[in-house]
């Protein structure tokens, strides 16, 4: 692992001067796994501390970033062991226990939900959606242009609600089917977000809250939802 790795590494962790859980538990377990030497300890901390130093100009960023860096320290100096178990479970269509079990999770999150889904036109999803929006947790919605214009999609309607949506307007389809919660859980596989895959389809999806994958995840997210800004 060269210099321009470690400071690529570091800056996905850095973007608003926080580190998740997620992100703690990911760079625990990439340090954890590549057994790093003295000498490439050494230059994690000198990297962190001149990301560090190049942020002071920003005004108002100091504490922030001075956590942020904290928290680097705290992790080359633990074992990734001290982190929670991996939790995972899979959940199968046809029949209501996927979209119980999705509307479940959006109910219990406080903080924020970032949605990426090829369509939405399951009215309890919708509804469960817009509940967590009124009670004031942070909504974000990535979606397809075609069939947000579809025939019984919700996409305007969750729109309308205030809740941030962005659209790919692309010729190709943003077929994902992933959604963060909190960041401590990604839900993500086939099961489209709609009264078909629950009432008549053979879908799945899994939900964990593995370190690794949460921050692959939220990476991608946020890489999609900057690439389709309006």
């Amino acid at each position: 692992m060269d210099r321009s790795q470690i400071r690529k590494m570091l800056l996905q962790t850095f973007d608003d001067f926080q580190m998740t859980r997620s992100e703690r538990s990911a760079l625990s377990q990439i340090f954890d796994h590549l057994n790093l030497s003295e000498h490439h300890l050494a230059l994690i901390r000198s990297e962190a501390f001149q990301i560090f130093k190049d942020q002071q100009p920003v005004p108002g960023t100091r504490e922030k970033s001075l956590g942020w860096l904290e928290d680097v320290m705290k992790i080359l100096s633990r074992p990734a062991s001290e982190e929670s178990a991996v939790k995972s479970e899979a959940w199968f269509s046809p029949h209501d226990e996927c979209s119980h079990r999705l509307c479940r999770m959006i109910g219990a999150a406080t903080r924020k939900i970032d949605i990426c889904v090829f369509t939405i036109t399951d009215d309890r999803v919708s509804q469960a959606i817009q509940e967590a929006h009124q009670r004031r947790v942070p909504v974000r919605i990535i979606t397809d242009d075609d069939k947000s214009s579809d025939r019984g999609s919700d996409i305007d309607r969750l729109s309308r609600a205030g809740i941030p949506v962005r659209i790919d307007r692309s010729q190709y389809h943003m077929h994902h089917k992933f959604a963060l919660f909190d960041s401590e859980y990604v839900l993500t596989g086939s099961y489209n977000w709609t009264r078909s895959a629950s009432e008549n389809n053979e879908e799945n999806f899994i939900i964990t809250n593995d370190p690794a994958l949460l921050f692959r995840f939220e990476a991608e997210f946020e890489k999609l939802w900057n690439q389709y800004e309006t």
